[in-house]
């Protein structure tokens, strides 16, 4: 995996085989014996109360474990069944589209998955049941939450892979966000410039003058002439050194997307104008923008696949009788 895979977090999931665990999250839905509570209908399929218990257990077992009880804990049950309620509606549907596409996944495709998430995980195929298992997952759970990723990977690519397109513009701006997330976390040190607003257009008029002139003259020079910061002026405006989270907000936004050497536009900051400049900036863990080309490619793609996808089934659930009554 190379080292800009490191910056993907809190991104949509892969639409490939699952892995090690994440796999067996889900159980199969409980068979009702007895009339109960109805939560979902997708077209004539009643979807009970205890359908949804079943599958969203090994989630409410989780929560159980890391939330206090009371009120949090109640919010946290409630988006856990909304969530595991939403994934069997979508899978409902997809079932569907797949009968009428003729798509299916064989025992042997599955086999072969199995094999994979193996090998991904560096276990035999006996060891990974195993791991599952002591999740509370057998072999017919682990295959079927198998199938039906299978089934999902299916028909991604027949009804929407074709309808992607990943643009060089797609990835200059994928790079640039991840560069930007980045600083959030890298010490900066910058310099600033104050001047007071006063109570007509004069403090705002000398402070576009110096923001100005401070894009091509020395930023220390200016700071110590122009800056009513007392703690820095004496310093050519210099701060000590810090980090994005420990500025007010808007110098943090400005800070963030300005490079090095580059100083901002003046700002309103308590009354008073203030113009930035980053001096220095921790160096980037970041591989440059070329090398990182395919990788962007990669995630690109998977983004935008999965913004696809839900706009697909979004579009199966307006087509299609689906009534939610959690």
């Amino acid at each position: 995996m190379g080292p800009l895979m490191q910056f993907f977090a809190r991104r949509s999931a892969l639409f490939s085989t699952v892995l090690l665990g994440a796999a067996g999250l889900w159980a199969s839905p409980a068979r009702a014996t007895v009339v109960e509570r109805v939560v979902a209908v997708i077209g004539d399929r009643a979807i009970l109360l205890s359908d949804l218990k079943a599958r969203a257990q090994p989630f409410l077992v989780q929560v159980t474990q890391t939330v206090q009880p009371g009120a949090q804990r109640s919010a946290a049950i409630s988006q856990v069944y909304k969530g595991v309620l939403d994934k069997i509606v979508d899978e409902e549907l997809e079932e569907r589209a797949a009968i009428q596409a003729k798509i299916t996944v064989t025992s042997k495709e599955i086999d072969e998955a199995i094999t994979r998430v193996a090998a991904q995980n560096q276990l035999t195929q006996q060891k990974l049941l195993a791991e599952a298992a002591r999740t509370g997952v057998n072999e017919v759970q682990y295959r079927d939450e198998l199938r039906r990723q299978l089934l999902q990977a299916k028909l991604v690519n027949v009804r929407l892979q074709g309808r992607i397109r990943v643009t060089d513009e797609d990835l200059r701006l994928a790079y640039h966000k991840l560069v930007l997330e980045e600083r959030q976390r890298l010490g900066l040190r910058v310099a600033l410039i104050r001047i007071p607003a006063g109570g007509d257009n004069s403090g705002r008029a000398l402070a576009e003058r110096v923001a100005d002139a401070a894009r091509t003259q020395d930023f220390a020079r200016l700071a110590r002439e122009f800056s009513q910061d007392r703690p820095t002026r004496e310093k050519g405006g210099v701060l000590p050194e810090t980090k994005l989270a420990d500025l007010p907000p808007g110098i943090a936004r400005a800070a963030t997307g300005l490079e090095v050497g580059e100083s901002s536009p003046p700002m309103a900051l308590d009354g008073d104008y203030v113009i930035l400049r980053v001096n220095s900036r921790d160096a980037s863990q970041l591989p440059p923008f070329e090398e990182a080309r395919r990788e962007l490619g990669d995630r690109v793609y998977m983004d935008k696949m999965s913004q696809a996808r839900r706009t697909w089934l979004d579009g199966l659930r307006r087509r299609n009788h689906v009534e939610v009554r959690l």
